[in-house]
């Protein structure tokens, strides 16, 4: 009988000991490979992975597509910052454009309404030069832009200064969401 205890006393120790041992091999989230690629000559650790964006530019009385590789961004909003940041650069190539200078990012929302918030420096009204054509792209462009880069939004708000504008440029209505406003072909 005293066998039997010091046999059961033992199976329990190794069992309790393979379950720490085990569930630590699960809970430490070990990643193949990650740790053996650094130092190596020619791994890419320490290159930063790139991601695609296209953007949409109004050029002229169009919309010019341009695609730009930018180093990997995760998040909805860490992505739409990056896309709006890209698009107030303006397009590359030195293509004259419409685009506003000396425009912040005052912040970029995401409502339960899957709608995303683009709250701007009042520089995007102030310096907008153009005509009617002109603000229909330039907002046509940043829709556009952050639809086919962000995941699971639905419309895009622009706010200037945090506070919804009656207007850009004097010819759109912009109490309401963009997509609306820029769905019409011309």
């Amino acid at each position: 009988m005293n066998i039997n205890k010091t046999t059961r006393l033992i199976l329990l120790v190794l069992l309790f000991v393979s379950g720490v041992v085990g569930g630590y091999f699960y809970f430490a989230k070990i990643i193949p490979g990650e740790k053996a690629s650094e130092g190596l000559p020619g791994s890419s650790a320490g290159h930063e992975e790139l991601f695609s964006l296209r953007l949409y530019y109004p050029v002229e009385n169009h919309l010019q597509t341009e695609e730009r590789r930018i180093p990997r961004k995760t998040g909805q909003i860490t992505i739409a910052e990056a896309v709006v940041l890209e698009y107030l650069q303006g397009p590359s190539a030195g293509t004259p454009s419409y685009m506003p200078k000396d425009v912040k990012i005052l912040g970029i929302y995401k409502g339960a309404d899957r709608i995303l918030y683009i709250n701007l420096s009042d520089e995007f009204r102030r310096n907008f030069q153009g005509d009617a054509i002109a603000e229909f792209l330039l907002l046509k462009g940043l829709y556009e832009s952050l639809i086919s880069n962000v995941e699971n939004i639905q419309d895009v708000k622009v706010l200037l200064e945090g506070k919804e504008v009656e207007t850009l440029g004097g010819h759109l209505y912009l109490l309401y969401p963009l997509k609306d406003i820029v769905s019409y072909e011309y």
